[in-house]
């Protein structure tokens, strides 16, 4: 079990960057609309991005989300990510550890990210298929999801929900049932902060509600439009197997969920700390998540990239998404962090499509009225 996990590992990576594994569906950010302010009043050079996260003060708003770790050759990328979380001050996320939780030789490809970045905000990770029992191995006890935790002295942690993409391996686990009740049993066993984490084909409302009666703290939307996890599957069989069902499950389905900007207004409705994860190319796109509702911004396979160039190119990725989140801000007259989350947005195409179908009316009418609403209060309290 830890041999294969471990070369799965190291395929994922390797496939993510020789292959496109982009979804086909686009996360349609360009739906997003903001209402520029020709006389913003906002100074370029004075904005604060900060923003307080599950308890802990963020310098900026980006997520460096969950990527890799258990295999000796993704250590390097770690060590770049964390480098840089620190530097910046961000959130990082680790690739699932259940490698390491198998194979403890596997750890320093994790620990590393805690040794680089003594300071930063870490989450730990394991996959939700891993809390049930699965045909070829028992549920993770609290011992070894403790283990996750105290490998790189996290500060919460992660469950991953990765249904999709088990699906389209050959070795996948198959089983869902019960997740919902191990995920509850589990969030009431740790003190820590739990987050649910979607894999890139989005939440809707529904789940949203349930995941938040399953106690977990935040969710990670891991909408549809950026790298699709049925995709890379199909490109690691391709490359690495002959197995031709994983590979066209992993082709059928990589157009599979719901985009990014829908899963953020969809999932807003559990009124818990948002994460949205899904083809964030850059700080408008950012700034877009956040006006919608998001507490943080996810960005997966920018960084992947990066890290395996260098420290300095994850480093020049940050200060250009961050200079692009600060125009943003500035246009629509937001001097912080929290101002972005009241500014006008309107939201057009096939995303407002969608949302009026499913009952969001009124939440796209107010979007789109918010500072109209606030000066008519205003005009009316004078």
């Amino acid at each position: 079990m830890s041999n294969e996990v471990t070369q799965r590992k190291i395929e994922h990576v390797q496939a993510a960057l020789s292959h496109d594994i982009s979804a086909p569906q686009q996360a349609n950010w360009s739906d997003i609309h903001f209402v520029h302010q020709a006389l913003p009043e906002v100074d370029l050079d004075q904005l604060d991005t900060s923003v307080t996260f599950l308890g802990q003060q963020l310098r900026y708003p980006i997520f460096i989300s969950s990527l890799t770790g258990g295999h000796p050759d993704v250590t390097t990328i770690n060590r770049n990510l964390a480098r840089a979380a620190e530097r910046y001050g961000l959130a990082l996320g680790v690739g699932s550890q259940r490698a390491a939780i198998v194979n403890p030789e596997l750890a320093a490809s994790y620990t590393v990210t805690r040794e680089q970045a003594p300071h930063a905000f870490l989450i730990a990770n394991i996959g939700a298929p891993q809390l049930i029992a699965q045909a070829g191995h028992s549920p993770f006890s609290l011992e070894q999801v403790q283990k996750a935790i105290s490998m790189i002295e996290a500060n919460a942690l992660a469950v991953h929900m990765n249904s999709l993409q088990e699906a389209a391996q050959a070795e996948g686990d198959r089983r869902a049932r019960g997740a919902s009740a191990a995920l509850t049993t589990l969030t009431g066993q740790l003190k820590l902060p739990v987050i649910a984490k979607e894999t890139g084909a989005g939440i809707c409302r529904e789940q949203a509600l349930l995941l938040r009666a399953c106690g977990v703290a935040a969710i990670d939307v891991g909408g549809a439009g950026g790298s699709s996890m049925p995709a890379l599957e199909a490109a690691r069989h391709k490359q690495s197997t002959e197995n031709e069902s994983g590979l066209n499950i992993g082709q059928l389905y990589k157009n599979w969920g719901l985009a990014t900007p829908i899963s953020v207004v969809e999932a807003a409705t559990a009124q818990l700390p948002l994460i949205a994860t899904g083809g964030i190319r850059n700080g408008l796109d950012a700034a877009r998540a956040l006006a919608l509702g998001a507490t943080l911004v996810g960005i997966g396979f920018p960084f992947l990239k990066a890290a395996s160039e260098s420290y300095e190119r994850v480093c020049e990725l940050l200060e250009s998404t961050v200079a692009e989140l600060k125009v943003a801000m500035q246009l629509s007259g937001a001097s912080n962090l929290a101002q972005l989350h009241e500014v006008d947005v309107v939201v057009l195409g096939q995303t407002r499509a969608w949302l009026e179908l499913r009952g969001f009316e009124d939440e796209l009418k107010a979007m789109a009225q918010r500072r109209w609403r606030y000066l008519q209060t205003r005009l009316n309290a004078s």
